[in-house]
């Protein structure tokens, strides 16, 4: 019986533990939150690489919005259907890997710098193996960068 106990208290820790990044933003970060996005909806916070990031729907869209912790907003990532990429990107795109290449997901970035910038996660074979490869795009189709996936996510670091 108290196996058991501890087990329990083992598995609660470590829930609770995963919980760690939930985050409740100040008046002032929900204020500029709520001035930028007014018609979000599903809200949840957390905090990642020092930001504040909201998980958000808009338009039937999945979202994050990325800001420093003193409220300044960074970026805001747009899940996207690969029919709404600007031609050139998909033209680009098609001309490199093929019509027929596999998109797993297809993101618009939009940065505090002005700069928008389209993600292709496309799954080719790499040395062998099934990869995702993440291809970041400017709006005239010009290839910005490219990044095999190490871990999940980690591919829209590169522009905090």
């Amino acid at each position: 019986m108290r196996k058991l106990l501890f087990a329990l208290i083992g598995v609660a820790t470590l829930a609770f533990v995963g919980c760690d990044d939930d985050y409740t933003p100040s008046v002032s970060l929900e204020k500029a939150f709520s001035d930028r996005y007014p018609n979000a909806t599903h809200i949840e916070w957390e905090r990642e690489r020092g930001h504040r990031v909201a998980d958000f729907h808009l338009d039937g869209m999945e979202c994050e919005a990325w800001y420093t912790a003193n409220g300044k907003w960074v970026m805001t990532l747009f899940d996207i259907k690969y029919s709404d990429l600007p031609a050139a990107v998909r033209t680009a795109f098609e001309t490199e890997f093929g019509v027929e290449a596999p998109v797993d997901d297809v993101e618009r970035l939009e940065r505090n710098t002005g700069e928008t910038i389209y993600i292709i996660d496309t799954e080719q074979v790499v040395d062998g193996f099934l990869t995702d490869i993440y291809l970041d795009y400017a709006e005239d189709g010009t290839l910005l960068r490219n990044e095999v996936e190490r871990e999940w996510g980690e591919h829209i670091y590169y522009y905090l």
